[in-house]
């Protein structure tokens, strides 16, 4: 029966997961030309605060969870597909106004709000639109094959946007993220629309089976703080150069992204929890030893082991989120999913707000990771 099963999933047409791959390749690699300047961009380029530039993060991680349960109730109407579209739009706005930002002193919570909105539309669309054209028992290749190939895509991302805004400016980023960003919404109608049920209640949102991996959830969302904020301003100091700072993301992206396909195809053939529960720990020690970095060469140390750590963990991971989603309500799985995700961005965030340290963050995510071993 195993055997029969993965005939008819290695020769059935995949095209919607080819879809959905070519959708993050794209637009990927558009935010990465812009994703890891742009708290720089607020803190070196417009002078803001370190503080006003955390409560812009702060701000965007509220919006992202207040409008999470308006995009699943958007897509249970107008469909999946057209919620991911209507990303654009608001992102595309959000771009604008960064730009915007250089001639006029636009509200920072305005500038934010276009971004929780573009980030909550986008990945409601996305992970409905996954977890069901994916298939449980290759959901670790599948998962590594859409990270590795979304990451391989925006590899030259960083370097490219470093370099443009060193020698051109931001402007040019800017045009070329909006153009990137059209075209990858539109790849998926190429198939047809998708609809799905969800009527949004505040039991829901707090349904105790959602909270076992509440913990979890939050940890995640210390990590995107911690790689897409708190380091990138922590490092600059040492490295002072955009194009440096590019070439890093370059190498964290290479090693990863290989790692990354090798490991999901593993994944499917043993236990992804005990994965998991393995490299968890070494993690939490590169997030550690990420705040003491002192030197260039203490940087891509650093970089490089967390890169392997990352490659090794992600896929077994982002395979059980998906396997964990109820058949019978999915979609207020990945509702209350992106609410604990918010909740640990704002309370990593808050974390560094408190105690005025960069570095103390990155150690505060380390030991916050440890709450994989309970997923």
């Amino acid at each position: 029966m195993d055997n029969n099963h993965h005939l008819l999933w290695y020769f059935r047409p995949k095209k919607e997961l080819t879809q959905i791959y070519l959708c993050l390749m794209l637009r990927n690699f558009a935010l990465s030309l812009i994703g890891l300047f742009v708290p720089l961009y607020l803190y070196k380029e417009l002078s803001y605060t370190l503080s006003q530039t955390l409560y812009f993060y702060i701000f965007y991680a509220l919006i992202f969870a207040i409008s999470t349960p308006v995009a699943a109730k958007f897509a249970s109407k107008y469909g999946v597909k057209h919620t991911i579209l209507l990303s654009v739009p608001f992102f595309l706005i959000f771009v604008s106004l960064l730009q915007l930002l250089t001639i006029i002193k636009i509200p920072l919570m305005v500038v934010a709000s276009f971004q929780g909105l573009a980030i909550s539309f986008f990945w409601m669309g996305i992970h409905l639109i996954f977890y069901h054209a994916s298939h449980k028992k290759h959901r670790g290749e599948e998962m590594g094959k859409r990270t590795g190939l979304s990451i391989i895509a925006s590899m030259f991302g960083p370097l490219i946007g470093g370099v443009i805004i060193k020698f051109v400016g931001f402007w040019l980023v800017f045009v070329l993220v909006a153009l990137i960003l059209i075209i990858s919404a539109g790849v998926l109608f190429f198939s047809k629309e998708e609809y799905v049920k969800y009527s949004f209640s505040l039991k829901s949102v707090v349904d105790k089976e959602h909270w076992k991996n509440s913990l979890f959830f939050v940890s995640r969302g210390s990590r995107v703080m911690a790689e897409g904020v708190i380091w990138p301003i922590f490092i600059f100091v040492i490295l002072n150069d955009y194009v440096s700072l590019g070439l890093m993301g370059f190498v964290l992206s290479g090693i990863g992204a290989i790692l990354i396909v090798v490991v999901g195809k593993y994944s499917d053939h043993k236990s992804k929890s005990k994965l998991l529960h393995w490299i968890t720990g070494f993690e939490s020690l590169a997030w550690i030893m990420r705040a003491f970095v002192q030197t260039v060469t203490h940087v891509f140390g650093a970089t490089i082991f967390g890169a392997i750590t990352y490659g090794v963990r992600e896929a077994p991971m982002g395979a059980l989120e998906y396997d964990k989603a109820r058949k019978s309500d999915p979609v207020g799985y990945f509702v209350s999913r992106e609410i604990f995700i918010c909740l640990g961005r704002i309370l990593m965030l808050v974390f560094v707000l408190m105690t005025n340290s960069l570095s103390g963050g990155l150690v505060f995510h380390g030991f916050v990771n440890l709450a994989a071993l309970l997923f």
